[in-house]
């Protein structure tokens, strides 16, 4: 299994307990065959660069993450409801590879890394997953 882990190094110093989220890529059967860890601020931080979220479909990705995170319901991927599948994932992908990341946010390796599980999990035709603890 290959595992990209963008939490354990910083949580080595880091006085404060990151609140992690995860991407996780299976096979048809269920097997976990790629994991990326980030921290899950950084996948919200990430996703509020996406310019205007409402005009997308509501069953896309982006917009049931925003949409819940800004009317503070239960956060789409919480630790609560479970794993969930990225169901368009082709369309979540030309929507990431879409934003534009600065130098001032600092999450290009965790960028890289959404973009990367995605890339493999629609070469290999598996699925995603998404679970965080916010």
């Amino acid at each position: 299994m290959k595992k990209i882990d963008l939490v354990s190094d910083f949580q080595k110093i880091s006085i404060v307990q990151i609140r992690e989220a995860y991407f996780r890529e299976r096979t048809e059967s269920g097997e976990l065959v790629f994991e990326v860890v980030l921290w899950s601020g950084y996948f919200g931080m990430i996703l509020d660069l996406y310019p205007d979220y409402q005009e997308l479909p509501r069953e896309s990705i982006i917009y049931k993450y925003r949409w819940s995170a800004d009317y503070e319901f239960d956060t789409w991927g919480d630790e609560f409801n479970g794993e969930v599948q990225v169901d368009r994932l082709e369309e979540f992908y030309d929507h990431m590879k879409s934003l534009v990341i600065t130098e001032e946010l600092n999450a290009q390796k965790e960028y890289n890394a959404i973009l990367e599980i995605c890339e493999s999990a629609i070469k290999n035709k598996n699925k995603l997953f998404f679970i965080a603890d916010y």
